[in-house]
């Protein structure tokens, strides 16, 4: 059930612009403290790499001007 949710959280994601390499679903519990350190530096790389939300982000540029 979770993960249908999740397919279609991802899904909405994507069409309003928020890539889905932006988002993850994994399973940890509460007692594998380091494997939560690594699943969120893993994230955190992989979505520093693919840079700002460029959708997301509000264009100033003719505003500026």
């Amino acid at each position: 059930m979770a993960r249908r949710k999740f397919a279609t959280l991802k899904s909405f994601l994507n069409y309003i612009g928020v890539e889905g390499d932006r988002t993850i679903f994994t399973w940890v519990s509460a007692s594998e403290g380091e494997r939560w350190a690594q699943v969120i530096k893993g994230v955190t790389e992989k979505v520093k790499a693919m840079g700002p939300a460029n959708k997301m982000v509000k264009k100033l540029d003719n505003f500026l001007q």
